[in-house]
């Protein structure tokens, strides 16, 4: 099959394949978590999620307790949850599809007063070091070595567009670039407020501060309240 549909379409219908299938085992997840109060929810948590958190990603993986596609829903209770955590995945969820069911249903699940905290890549921090002359201000928001070889994925670029092209839709998986004005727009249309521009490992909720060193100077932090 591989060999004969090119992998950039192959590759988000076994995805997409997968997450249906593994929607018909939500009904499951949702009675987990039925009665449960009080909540800290690490959503797109991958390998780095912590104890005493519900550590929720797509795939099993070291770390995850709940195995659930997001997009569309989330298994909790109305106003269970403290606070949610979501670092460097709000950008692999379509802009049009299913930011408003996936920012409506962060709404419905957390208690009046809880945060949301949402780490994405930052377009403005890209785009003006993309703008300055060489390389130097890129390899400040990206850590590249000599030949342009990224830290995180080890992938080497031939030109600065090339970095942005990869970092902004990283093959397919990827759907939006964001920045403040951006996310700042979603949180009040979807009911949040006291919208706020954060920074690494500062937040209205010290518990909600899981943020990765690895991606402090490329990430925009911004914060919600319900």
């Amino acid at each position: 099959m591989e060999g004969v549909i090119p992998q950039h379409v192959y590759l988000p219908f076994v995805d997409e394949l997968y997450a249906a299938l593994l929607r018909e085992n939500r009904q499951n997840i949702f009675q987990k978590y039925r009665v449960a109060k009080d909540l800290l929810v690490n959503i797109g948590s991958g390998t780095t999620g912590k104890p005493g958190w519900v550590n929720v990603d797509l795939f099993a993986a070291p770390g995850v307790n709940c195995v659930y596609d997001c997009r569309r829903s989330l298994p909790f209770a109305n106003n269970s949850v403290q606070g949610i955590f979501t670092e460097h995945f709000f950008e692999h969820i379509d802009y049009v599809e299913e930011v408003p069911d996936f920012l409506a249903e962060c709404y419905r699940v957390l208690q009046p007063g809880g945060v949301l905290r949402i780490i994405v890549p930052d377009i403005e921090k890209y785009l003006k070091a993309y703008c300055q002359p060489g390389w130097e201000a890129l390899s400040k928001v990206r850590p590249l070595d000599r030949d342009r070889t990224d830290f995180y994925f080890h992938h080497k670029y031939n030109t600065k567009i090339e970095l942005i092209n990869f970092v902004f839709r990283q093959g397919y998986e990827h759907k939006y670039a964001y920045d403040f004005a951006t996310l700042e727009f979603l949180l009040y249309k979807y009911g949040f407020s006291k919208v706020q521009k954060q920074e690494f490992g500062k937040s209205m909720m010290d518990k909600l501060c899981l943020d990765q060193q690895i991606r402090a100077s490329e990430s925009l932090y911004v914060e919600a309240v319900k």
